[in-house]
């Protein structure tokens, strides 16, 4: 065999192992896509699992102190659609309705950071979000919160347009 036909020989070989390496590296790329969407899907199951948590211990909370007694005593007065439920208040449970919905609004302020993260789904957002979000804005009003990040009150302004438009 002569050195050009060897070296043809070479070349296929040669050929046939970037073709093998092309593969593999396909392959493993692939794997590594699959695994970073699981480790993503788990994230965002454990984000879950620690806002349901955080919430409930919040409620558990909120029912057993004197936030929970004034939360029922406002429905009974019409709250949340009626927000002159609130002038009904005394001095000092306004007082302690309104911080717990500086809470509130920091939770759902929360959120909108978490969706605008990726940490928060679209069909979430979508619907609890943008239902318990528009519901608490006249609520926040009465009582005088204005915080808040600047994105997430953008949001709620486009939000509450959005709504009258379809109103």
């Amino acid at each position: 065999m002569s050195i050009s036909e060897l070296g043809a020989i070479g070349e296929i070989i040669g050929a046939f192992g970037v073709i093998a390496s092309l593969i593999y590296l396909s392959m493993q790329i692939r794997q590594n896509t699959h695994s970073m969407e699981e480790g993503r899907r788990l994230a965002l199951a454990q984000t879950y699992q620690v806002r349901a948590d955080a919430l409930q211990q919040m409620l558990v909370t909120a029912a057993n102190s004197r936030i929970g007694g004034i939360i029922v005593n406002l429905r009974k007065d019409g709250y949340p659609e009626d927000l002159e439920s609130l002038n009904r208040l005394t001095f000092e449970d306004r007082g302690r309705f309104r911080l717990w919905q500086i809470a509130q609004q920091t939770h759902w302020d929360n959120l909108h950071f978490q969706y605008q993260q990726g940490f928060l789904d679209e069909e979430y957002f979508m619907d609890s979000f943008r239902e318990r979000t528009l519901r608490l804005v006249p609520v926040w009003r009465a009582l005088g919160i204005s915080g808040g990040r600047r994105s997430f009150i953008e949001e709620i302004q486009r939000l509450e347009q959005e709504n009258k438009a379809n109103s």
